[in-house]
């Protein structure tokens, strides 16, 4: 998930950071992000949609448009430095994984530069969280959760997805019969942040959370 950096005529007013589900934009007080004193922003103008690692910008069919750059959009996924403008507010977007990922090569080039050791190297492995099946054919399989992005086979329905982001581990799943359940209920729309002991049920396997 990442961040917005809101200026209002050029000048730095808010920073507010994203989470799971919907933010709405607006004049309102009643929206999540209010942009106040501009009579050009609609009441509800627009709307983020956070699902995952993912934010979306929707217009709500606003009276002068919502803009990425110098193109006026109805619904646009963000990627990391856009920036959104809404009349004289510009809002620019920071992904939390992009922002990252320079300290990671640096602690990489640290470690490589201090020459550690293979133990040390096993005990960063260990300390990715990891899914282990408690049942079916594959019972006792580990399997690591250390990329952005794994992909758990349903077949015959849509997978599970697990995103690795700056706050945990994010389950997305499909909801409907035969999807993905945690814990035995269906996958919130938005997402669920994975806690140690959880129960992933994909097909005819229960998977276990280790953390």
């Amino acid at each position: 998930m990442g961040k917005l950096s809101i200026k209002f005529k050029g000048g730095l007013i808010d920073e507010v950071a994203l989470k799971l589900g919907d933010m709405t934009i607006g004049r309102s007080s009643a929206c999540d992000i209010v942009l106040r004193d501009d009579k050009s922003v609609s009441a509800k103008h627009a709307m983020i949609k956070t699902v995952g690692k993912k934010s979306t910008i929707v217009d709500l069919d606003s009276t002068n448009g919502t803009f990425v750059g110098d193109d006026r959009i109805k619904q646009y996924e963000l990627k990391h430095g856009d920036t959104i403008i809404i009349s004289e507010h510009a809002m620019r977007y920071r992904d939390d994984l992009m922002l990252d990922a320079p300290s990671h090569s640096r602690r990489r080039e640290t470690s490589s530069s201090s020459s550690i050791t293979s133990q040390e190297d096993t005990k960063i492995i260990s300390a990715h969280a990891q899914l282990i099946a408690l049942d079916g054919k594959d019972k006792g399989k580990r399997i690591p959760l250390m990329k952005e992005e794994t992909v758990i086979d349903n077949p015959g329905k849509n997978p599970a997805t697990i995103y690795r982001t700056a706050y945990g581990y994010m389950l997305t799943a499909k909801v409907g019969p035969g999807e993905p359940r945690l814990n035995d209920k269906p996958v919130p729309l938005s997402g669920q942040l994975l806690e140690n002991g959880d129960i992933i049920y994909i097909a005819a396997t229960k998977y276990q959370v280790s953390m």
